[in-house]
C-alpha cells in the first residue's frame, strides 16, 4: 500500500473516531445545560476554559516538541529517554500550576481552583500521552482510550448528581472530567510502556535542549493561540456575568468540539505521514501528502461548517436547556472560524517541518491583536455575538497572513476545480438543510431531516463531480473485504 493510501485509510480510521467523539462532547454540554444550573454551567465552562488557557501557556510546547520528535527518538531506541525527560518536565509543571491555584484558593476559599488544578494535570497527561500513541501508529487503544474519556465526562456526571436537574454547582462535571482524563492517562502509560522505560537516571540534558529549541518559540504561539480561541469567552464572561457566558460559551462550544475532531481526526491520519516522507523521502513526497491531507479535511469540514449554520436554530432547541437558543447564531459563524483554524493549523506545517517556528509567533501575534481589538468593540456594539463576529475576522485573517508568509517554505495546495467541487457540495448540503428546518414541525423532527436530507445531498453531489472517488473506491473495498 503506497504512503498516500495508508494516510488516508488512517485518517478515514480516525475520523469516525473523532467524530464518535465530538458527539459524546456535545452530549456532555446538553447535559450540564439539564442538570445544573446557568450559573453552574457557567462556572464549569469558565474552569474548563482557564485550564485549556493554563496548558497552551505553558505545556503546549512540551506536548508539540515531543509530537515533533517522538517517532524520530523511537526509531532510534531513543524512547526512553525522552520519556525520562519528558516526566519530569510534567511533574514540575503540574507542582507549580498546583502551588499557584493552592494560593489562590487559601485568599479566595473557591474549592473550583484546587479542582482546576488537577483538571489541569490530568488533562494535560492525557493530551500528551495520547497525542504521543498517535505519532507511534499505536491507532486503535489511541482511539478506544479517547472514547472511554468522553464516555465517562457524561456517565460520572449523571452518577455524581444523582439524577437530579438545577444542581447549583459545577463540583459533579469537574470530577467528571477530572476521572475521565485521568483514567485515560493511566490507560495511556500502560500502552506506551512508560512504567518500564521511565527513570530519573536517563534523563538526558540534550534531549532537553532539543525539546526547548523547538518547543519555546511555540511558548508564544500558544499564548496567541489561547487568546485567539477564547479572549471573547473572557470578554463576555468578564462583561456579562457566568448566566450569559453559559449561553455563549455552550453554544460556540458546539462547532469547537465537532471541528476539533474533524481536524484533530484527519490530522492524526496525516501529520506522522507527512513526517515520515520528509524524513525518509525528501520535500516532494512531504508536499504531496500534506496537499492530500487538506483536500481530506476540506471534504469533511466544509459540509460540516454550512450544515451546522443551517441547523444551528433547532439543533439548540432539542440539545440545550430552555434559554439557550439565544446563543443558535454563534454556532454558525463560530463553524466558519473554525474552519480558518484547521486550515492555518495544516498551513503552519511548512514551518514546523523546517523547524524555523518563529515565523508563526508574529503570525499569531498579528492575528491575536485583530482578535482582541475586534472582539472589545463588537462585544460593546453587538452584544455577546461580537465574540463570534471577532472571531471569524480574526481567524481569517490569521489564515491569509500565514498563507502570505509560508509559500517561500512549504504551502500546502489544493486545485481550484477540487476546491469548488467541495465548497458548491457543500454550499447545497446547507441550502437543503436549512430549507427543512422550515417545515411545520417539531424541533427534532425537523432536526433528523435536515440533518439527513443536507448530508444526502452532500453526498450525491460529491460522488456525482467525480471529487470522492478515491475515498468511495477505498470504502467500497474495506467494506468488500469486511
Amino acid at each position: 500500500m503506497s504512503e498516500k493510501n495508508t494516510m488516508t485509510r488512517n485518517a478515514m480510521l480516525f475520523l469516525p473516531a473523532k467524530l464518535a467523539e465530538g458527539v459524546l462532547l456535545m452530549a456532555m454540554s446538553s447535559l450540564y445545560s439539564h442538570i445544573l444550573t446557568k450559573s453552574a454551567v457557567g462556572l464549569f465552562n469558565a474552569t474548563n476554559m482557564m485550564v485549556n488557557f493554563t496548558f497552551l501557556l505553558i505545556a503546549a510546547w512540551m506536548s508539540n516538541s515531543n509530537t515533533r520528535y517522538v517517532a524520530e527518538e523511537y526509531k532510534k531506541d531513543r524512547a526512553a529517554r525522552l520519556f525520562s525527560t519528558i516526566a519530569p518536565i510534567y511533574v514540575l509543571l503540574c507542582a507549580v500550576t498546583g502551588a499557584v491555584c493552592i494560593g489562590i484558593y487559601l485568599f479566595t476559599h473557591e474549592t473550583y481552583y484546587l479542582l482546576g488544578a488537577v483538571m489541569f494535570c490530568t488533562y494535560s497527561a492525557f493530551t500528551v500521552l495520547n497525542n504521543t500513541m498517535v505519532q507511534l501508529s499505536i491507532i486503535r487503544p489511541a482511539i478506544i482510550l479517547s472514547l472511554t474519556s468522553a464516555s465517562l465526562k457524561l456517565l460520572l456526571a449523571i452518577l455524581f448528581v444523582g439524577g437530579k436537574s438545577g444542581f447549583d454547582s459545577p463540583t459533579p462535571a469537574l470530577l467528571a472530567n477530572i476521572l475521565a482524563d485521568g483514567i485515560g492517562a493511566i490507560g495511556a502509560v500502560i500502552a506506551l510502556g512508560m512504567p518500564h522505560v521511565v527513570r530519573l537516571r536517563r534523563f538526558s540534558q540534550e534531549m532537553l535542549k532539543k525539546l526547548l529549541a523547538f518547543g519555546v518559540p511555540l511558548m508564544g504561539v500558544a499564548l496567541c493561540t489561547a487568546l485567539l480561541n477564547l479572549i471573547d469567552r473572557f470578554l463576555v464572561l468578564g462583561i456579562y456575568g457566568d448566566e450569559v457566558f453559559a449561553v455563549y460559551s455552550s453554544n460556540v462550544s458546539i462547532p469547537s468540539s465537532i471541528f476539533n475532531m474533524l481536524s484533530v481526526g484527519v490530522l492524526r491520519g496525516v501529520y506522522p505521514a507527512v513526517l515520515r516522507a520528509w524524513r525518509e523521502s525528501g520535500r516532494d513526497e512531504a508536499h504531496g501528502l500534506l496537499n492530500a491531507g487538506v483536500r481530506l479535511y476540506m471534504l469533511v469540514a466544509f459540509p460540516a461548517a454550512f450544515g451546522l449554520t443551517a441547523v444551528a436554530l433547532p439543533f439548540t432547541r432539542v440539545f440545550f436547556a430552555l434559554g439557550y437558543d439565544a446563543g443558535a447564531p454563534a454556532i454558525g459563524l463560530m463553524s466558519f472560524t473554525m474552519v480558518f483554524m484547521g486550515l492555518t493549523e495544516y498551513a503552519n506545517k511548512g514551518f514546523e517541518l523546517e523547524q524555523n517556528t518563529r515565523p508563526v509567533i508574529l503570525n499569531s501575534a498579528l492575528a491575536t491583536i485583530i482578535k482582541i481589538v475586534s472582539s472589545v468593540v463588537l462585544i460593546r456594539a453587538m452584544g455577546f455575538m461580537g465574540g463570534a463576529v471577532g472571531s471569524v475576522i480574526a481567524l481569517a485573517s490569521y489564515f491569509l497572513i500565514t498563507s502570505i508568509r509560508v509559500r517561500r517554505y512549504f504551502m500546502w495546495h489544493v486545485s481550484m476545480k477540487s476546491f469548488l467541487r467541495i465548497f458548491i457540495s457543500a454550499a447545497l448540503c446547507g441550502v437543503v438543510a436549512f430549507a427543512c428546518t422550515l417545515l411545520p414541525m417539531g424541533n427534532l423532527f425537523r432536526l433528523i431531516i435536515a440533518i439527513s436530507a443536507g448530508g444526502l445531498t452532500y453526498l450525491v453531489c460529491i460522488v456525482l463531480s467525480g471529487e470522492a472517488r478515491e475515498e468511495m473506491t477505498m470504502l467500497v473495498k474495506k467494506l468488500h473485504r469486511s
